[in-house]
């Protein structure tokens, strides 16, 4: 009798033990599926989503070539550079990132080209000042002889992602005969941005800075500016809060007025622009542009083509260069400039890597739809262009 009360008591046991694995087990699958569908989530939401550029290439697959992009093929060992340029002022050459290049018809102060760009090391502020080189052959650059880079330093009281300079830019005035740099100053700790100015006569010498456009960065900002000086007007575009281009215009470079927003009509949907390169040739205004769908997607963009006869109404975009693959810029494409000269397009554009170096890219060609990236081992390439294109 007491063997069969053991018996029953050991079977309730086992019983009990059966549920208690069953629950377990059950836990476990549950918490597979729910991990698994936590992870899918979390994948479809931050992963996915920070991958604009994946979702745009399947978007365009099928579309690209009869439709946005004038049936070209697109192919990154054509038109992506393939190395980033030496412009020869050490690491903070290594490292550059928003260029703005000018061309001369005849050399100003002994140079025909000359570029501005700011060190942007690892996304370190700190070095995100104004360096100036120059060339004569669009490919070998040098800090012109009593130039010392950087034209504006880091400022004393700079504090990391709150008091720092940024997007410098160069334009030249016909009429004074001075080139003028500008960049952007950002304070955040006192809701401050400033545009300023600075202005040479031979590229080497440089006044004081002069404030141009300030505001409470919190209502208003001026990301990226681009300006030209036309016929006695200052035109500048540049980004604010809401993403979209804007544009201003001054008779004394001091007084701006006439705001009004540029409407992009991008390739993709619902592209928000960032940093913007314009210039005015004989077909009008063409604008560079890079963009994004996702705050986040803003180091993995790729560059679009805008123009238009009236600074009105733009043509549809049209993508110009996107990250290579596995080169030094395959995670994306930067504020990028550009200039048109003897019938051929040379794009200076900036370029990060999958371990967020930087670097700026050379790709030039007489479509801007089609460019071919330069090899800068073969320093030959760009010079025999110029000297085909100048003698045609």
């Amino acid at each position: 009798m007491k063997n069969k009360e053991e018996l029953e008591t050991l079977n309730k046991k086992f019983k009990r033990l059966k549920i208690i694995n069953i629950v377990l087990i059950l836990i476990v699958l549950i918490g597979v599926v729910g991990a698994g569908t936590l992870g899918y989530l979390y994948i479809r939401r931050d992963i996915l989503k920070k991958t604009t550029i994946v979702h745009e290439m399947q978007f365009l697959k099928n579309k690209i070539n009869e439709k946005y992009n004038n049936n070209y093929e697109y192919n990154e060992n054509v038109h992506n550079a393939a190395y980033k340029l030496d412009l020869n002022v050490g690491e903070s050459g290594l490292h550059a990132t928003h260029p703005k290049i000018l061309n001369f018809d005849e050399k100003w102060n002994g140079y025909k080209y000359w570029l501005v760009y700011s060190p942007y090391p690892f996304a370190n502020d700190k070095y995100e000042n104004p360096y100036l080189v120059a060339s004569n052959d669009l490919i070998n650059w040098e800090t012109p002889k009593g130039l010392k880079n950087p034209i504006e330093k880091t400022p004393s009281n700079y504090k990391h992602e709150y008091i720092y300079n940024s997007d410098p830019h160069i334009l030249y005035n016909a009429d004074t005969k001075k080139m003028e740099l500008y960049f952007r100053f950002v304070n955040d700790t006192e809701d401050k941005v400033i545009i300023y100015r600075r202005t040479s006569s031979d590229g080497v010498n440089w006044s004081e800075k002069e404030e141009i456009i300030s505001n409470n960065r919190s209502k208003k900002d001026y990301m990226s500016p681009a300006i030209i000086y036309d016929n006695g007007i200052y035109k500048m575009w540049f980004v604010d809060h809401d993403k979209l281009v804007h544009y201003i215009e001054s008779k004394d470079g001091y007084k701006y007025e006439n705001e009004k927003v540029i409407d992009l009509n991008y390739p993709i949907p619902k592209l928000q622009s960032w940093h913007i390169d314009t210039i005015k040739t004989e077909k009008g205004y063409e604008l560079l542009t890079v963009a994004y769908r996702y705050h986040e997607d803003r180091n993995s963009m790729n560059l679009y083509y805008f123009t238009s006869k009236d600074n009105e109404n733009y043509s549809k975009g049209v993508i110009v260069m996107r990250p290579s693959l596995i080169s030094w810029d395959n995670k994306g494409i930067y504020r990028s400039s550009f200039i048109y000269e003897n019938g051929v397009y040379y794009v200076y554009y900036s370029g990060i890597s999958m371990n967020n170096e930087r670097g700026i890219g050379l790709a030039y060609g007489e479509h801007i739809e089609n460019l071919i990236g330069s090899n800068i081992k073969q320093e030959t390439d760009l010079v025999t262009v110029n000297k085909e294109t100048n003698a045609s």
